[in-house]
């Protein structure tokens, strides 16, 4: 990565680790600073979420964006059978 921007800070690994997956599985590249030291030293500082220059706006855009709310799933077949082959 070039230029990097942090995009987010987490205080909790797991909140830093699911948002770096959302960005990731997007295609997104991220570094999370501080992640080493927090290995090291746990509680030590926020954990920052970072993406290159270029991908800042998508990757915000992301975990901007809360995802479907519950019931919103409409699967294309119904759980259980099988789906129509062509």
């Amino acid at each position: 990565m070039s230029d990097v921007v942090t995009i987010a800070s987490f205080t909790e690994p797991l909140e830093a680790e699911m948002a770096r997956l959302r960005l990731q599985s997007a295609g997104i590249e991220t570094f999370l600073s501080g992640e080493n030291a927090r290995i090291l030293e746990p509680g030590l500082g926020p954990l920052q979420l970072q993406v290159s220059a270029e991908d800042e706006a998508d990757a915000r855009a992301l975990l901007a964006d809360p995802g479907l709310k519950e019931g919103e799933f409409e699967p294309e077949f119904e759980i259980g059978s099988k789906p129509e082959t062509a």
